[in-house]
């Protein structure tokens, strides 16, 4: 069964009725949050836990490891709360602990190959997606004074930029643009300059195109499938001023609320294994990072008891940031009241590493807090603070569970509102931030996509 609305309704396929233990299929929770028709690609779900080949050997590296962990005491109170649920689970599920995939054919990467003709490195196009998002993401920043100008100039900086444009038009049911008789708005193809900000006011998903008219011929294009009535917002994080400014513009045009009811963050931590990864480049420090965060003034867009949601790492310094004295929590406002455990397994139920591996724990942590419920409330922490357990196997690198399903029960009406921060995707009826916010809307990642379809199915 692949990952598609149709086939499967839900991406949970165990919850206890206090919610507080899950499993959840990831690729299933984006493809169903998404909206989109069409077979969602994925990455081969794992059979067997990954060998700790980067395991520290001396016993000066084993110290350093437990220095950039998670505290001790609170690794033991994880362990136990996931080794509980764990047996619970294995009670009541028997087969596989993933939906069957539809994966993604991974083409090698070229080792800097350069065309006979053009002497231009051959890109890898899904690195390739990414560093043009990320240009895109600043194109409207580059308003430069002339002296900066003549700087520039001076070390052959090269400002012949394409004049990227837009079309857009309804998607069909087969996933592919219907570009339908033009006898009607909502037909029609719309072509404008490109916008780093849009919505989608419509009740069904939009087909963008992106392109370069200067190289039309050559096809130089990027598609992406837009949720409906989503909202993005292809803004680098450092550029807050123009993320306030297209925001309010984007609201007063199209009526949309000005608060949310739910925020989600995922920042790029700084790590030593995410630099080796293509995507959200990590900040140098993580007071850099929580600076650049409260810079986007969100406690000024969060609803009356909104809910705001931070994953952080396994690395204690990191949750000081976000929980303790002067952290974000406290500068938004936010009492600490739940953290979700996002436990990483193979498809057979095991953890995909040792769960007290020095190098890389098998969990990731959600850490929620509660806004306050009105202008003079000072919020405090939970006591205590409420656990849960959700058990997923992994996909890509950079995906994790999409918490529309699991979060929905706890908001208050079906008409709620949200945002996402460093989104790498687009969720139906949500609002997304970031330099990547596209990069799982495009076309390549389904089926009808052009990247080739394996086919190949999980046990």
């Amino acid at each position: 069964m692949a990952n598609t609305m149709a086939a499967q309704a839900s991406a949970i396929l165990y919850q206890n009725p206090q919610r507080d233990i899950t499993v959840i299929d990831v690729p299933t929770s984006i493809a169903l949050a998404l909206r989109i028709p069409g077979d969602f690609l994925s990455a081969k779900a794992p059979n067997e836990p990954h060998p700790d080949t980067n395991a520290p050997k001396s016993q000066k590296a084993k110290a350093k490891c437990k220095t950039n962990t998670v505290d001790g005491v609170l690794h033991a109170n994880y362990k136990s709360d996931i080794e509980s649920a764990l047996e619970e689970v294995r009670k009541h599920v028997k087969s596989c602990w993933c939906f069957p995939r539809q994966v993604m054919h991974q083409t090698p990467k070229p080792a800097g190959r350069k065309t006979e003709n053009s002497g231009m490195e051959v890109d890898d196009p899904e690195e390739a997606l990414s560093r043009q998002l990320r240009k895109w993401s600043e194109e409207e920043e580059k308003d430069d004074d002339f002296a900066t100008m003549m700087a520039k100039l001076s070390m052959g900086v090269d400002f012949d930029t394409p004049n990227w444009v837009m079309s857009y038009a309804p998607l069909g049911k087969d996933g592919k643009a219907d570009q339908g008789s033009g006898s009607l708005p909502d037909q029609q193809t719309i072509e404008e300059p490109l916008a780093t900000c849009f919505h989608n006011p419509r009740e069904a998903p939009l087909d963008i195109t992106i392109r370069d008219p200067a190289f039309s011929e050559q096809g130089r294009s990027f598609r992406f499938r837009i949720p409906p009535r989503s909202t993005f917002f292809l803004k680098d994080i450092n550029h807050a001023e123009a993320f306030r400014h297209e925001f309010r513009t984007i609201t007063e045009e199209h009526k949309l609320p000005r608060h949310f009811d739910f925020v989600v963050l995922d920042p790029p931590w700084p790590n030593h294994s995410a630099r080796r990864k293509a995507g959200y480049a990590p900040a140098v420090s993580n007071k850099a990072l929580a600076e650049m965060i409260l810079k986007l003034d969100l406690d000024t867009y969060l609803e009356h008891n909104a809910i705001v949601g931070i994953w952080v790492t396994n690395k204690q310094s990191v949750r000081d940031v976000v929980l303790g004295k002067r952290g974000i929590f406290e500068k938004l406002n936010v009492g600490f009241i739940e953290e979700w455990i996002w436990v990483k397994t193979t498809s057979k139920g095991e953890f995909i590493s040792e769960i007290d591996s020095l190098w890389r724990k098998p969990y990731e942590v959600l850490l929620l807090g509660r806004a306050a419920p009105d202008a003079v409330t000072k919020m405090q922490a939970a006591e205590p603070i409420k656990r849960r357990t959700i058990f997923g196997v992994p996909d890509f690198h950079s995906r994790k569970p999409c918490l529309k399903e699991l979060i929905e029960p706890y908001m208050p009406d079906t008409d709620y509102t949200a945002l996402e921060v460093f989104a790498r995707h687009l969720v139906a009826g949500w609002s997304s931030l970031g330099n990547e916010v596209l990069k799982y809307n495009w076309e390549g990642y389904w089926a009808s996509g052009s990247i080739e379809d394996s086919r190949l199915l999980s046990p």
